[in-house]
């Protein structure tokens, strides 16, 4: 399969990489259909954060096709067009209860990564994963881009207004370097 890795400062590559496999029995390996670039990508692709050449791709948003399940996984079925957000808590801790599952207290690799690639194993999915009715093929590529916005983007940025206290009618100054920032 082919994935992207940062090359270089200011340049990323294609390369191929062996197809992720189940690890654990709440992974789920999906065919990513879109991915997208979040503004973690651009610090690393500007060399802010120093990563070294032929790093691992930090992309995390993605929407695909789930293609296997580990033996705990219910709530999706190889089939399931997904959302698979770039945060994935166990759903029954408070922090995931009060919908902060990227603070997890279930476990602590909760995060994605790697999602720019072909196919992606997504960890602890059994919670996460959000399943979208019918198949990519049912939708224009303006609404896949909306779903590809609810891996991250869009649930950032509401997360942000709603700490922030942000209300109907008031007016607000939105700083970043990603679309979360647009």
């Amino acid at each position: 399969m082919r994935t992207a890795v940062f090359a270089e400062k200011g340049k990323m590559a294609l390369v191929d990489a062996p197809k992720p496999k189940l690890e654990k029995d709440d992974d789920v390996i999906i065919r990513v259909i879109r991915a997208c670039v979040c503004g973690s990508d651009l610090w690393n692709y500007r060399d802010v954060d120093h990563v070294g050449a032929d790093s691992a791709n930090s992309g995390h948003e993605a929407i695909g096709i789930v293609v296997e399940t580990g033996s705990a996984i219910t709530t999706v079925k190889p089939g399931d067009f997904v959302i698979a957000p770039f945060t994935h808590g166990c759903g029954q801790c408070p922090a995931c209860r009060a919908g902060f599952d990227g603070a997890c207290q279930g476990h602590t690799d909760n995060f994605s990564g790697e999602n720019q690639a072909e196919y992606i194993r997504f960890q602890h999915g059994q919670w996460a994963l959000v399943k979208i009715p019918g198949k990519p093929e049912d939708y224009s590529e303006g609404m896949l881009k909306s779903f590809l916005t609810l891996a991250d983007v869009m649930a950032t940025g509401y997360h942000a207004a709603r700490v922030a206290g942000v209300k109907e009618g008031d007016t607000v100054v939105v700083m970043g370097d990603g679309a979360v920032g647009q």
